[in-house]
């Protein structure tokens, strides 16, 4: 497996005290600064005196309100994290951040939309034999006027918020876990790990608290490998936006992390099925990309 993307880190400061650093700027941005929007909405509704609205503040579940805010209140987090990485990466490690997506000078964009339209595809393929076998968890939530005003916000938010989350932990995380072993199992094991612990907070682990942990950690190993068998991160960024955009804009279900008004909504998630959906799509993503279409492997420039 090549290990050129993960040796990408060498190219800057990496004293264990920028590490350390780092991460306190990256918390700050994520948990902090990107949290004011997100807390003034939830005081806001609060103390509003509204019995229609309400929020759950264990499950940031959002009543009441349209969609759009909390959902743009939550991506803000994320958006808010990606400044931090970035600062970090390109101040504090003194190096370019193109080097986080790439060995070469510029991002292949035309790789990232391959990983786009061929995980959307078989995520739409996998989603629609979901349907046919539980015809009844779904139902049309479509509202054509709510729709349209979210839909080009979606489309804008949610790629920059997956390719924020690509940035720290496939990118960041992954390469800074590459200095310790020329082995690519321990950053790729080690960056899936702290990608699982992120999501643990969101709402959907109350549907298995064994099963739900499970995908994603096989979610993140699964962008991992493609990430390190790429050489690049482009292929993991579109594989990510694609599986966030179809679930805020497509299939949705009621207790999402991310709020929207999908065109359907499931009203529970089936953590079995939802399991074995997702290996069978990464296991033909991965056939489509390194088997059939041959992915060349991104050339460096160390």
């Amino acid at each position: 497996m090549n290990t050129y993307y993960l040796s990408l880190a060498s190219l800057g400061q990496n004293h264990w005290w920028r590490y350390v650093l780092g991460l306190v700027v990256i918390a700050i941005f994520w948990q902090v600064l990107g949290a004011i929007p997100l807390g003034i909405m939830i005081m806001f509704i609060l103390g509003d005196n509204n019995p229609a609205t309400n929020v759950n503040l264990d499950t940031l579940k959002f009543e009441g309100i349209d969609s759009l805010w909390p959902y743009l209140g939550i991506n803000f987090t994320l958006l808010a994290m990606l400044t931090g990485v970035f600062l970090t990466v390109r101040f504090l490690h003194q190096r370019h951040f193109t080097s986080v997506i790439t060995p070469l000078t510029s991002v292949n964009w035309m790789l990232m939309l391959k990983g786009f339209f061929v995980f959307l595809g078989l995520i739409g393929l996998a989603t629609l034999l979901e349907t046919l076998w539980h015809p009844h968890t779904y139902q049309v939530t479509f509202d054509a006027k709510q729709f349209l005003i979210f839909l080009p916000i979606a489309l804008f938010v949610t790629p920059l918020q997956a390719a924020a989350e690509e940035f720290l932990f496939r990118g960041y995380f992954m390469q800074g876990l590459g200095l310790l072993s020329r082995r690519a199992i321990i950053p790729v094991v080690g960056s899936s790990l702290l990608f699982m612990a992120a999501h643990l907070a969101n709402p959907e682990m109350g549907e298995d608290k064994y099963l739900i942990p499970l995908l994603y950690l096989l979610m993140g190993l699964f962008l991992a490998i493609i990430t390190v068998k790429s050489n690049s991160l482009e292929l993991a960024i579109g594989v990510h936006a694609a599986n966030n955009l179809f679930t805020v804009l497509i299939m949705n279900y009621a207790n999402s992390a991310l709020p929207s008004p999908a065109l359907f909504t499931a009203s529970q998630v089936d953590p079995l099925i939802s399991l074995i959906s997702f290996v069978v799509v990464a296991a033909l993503f991965y056939w489509i990309m390194f088997r059939r279409w041959n992915v060349n492997h991104a050339q460096p420039w160390l």
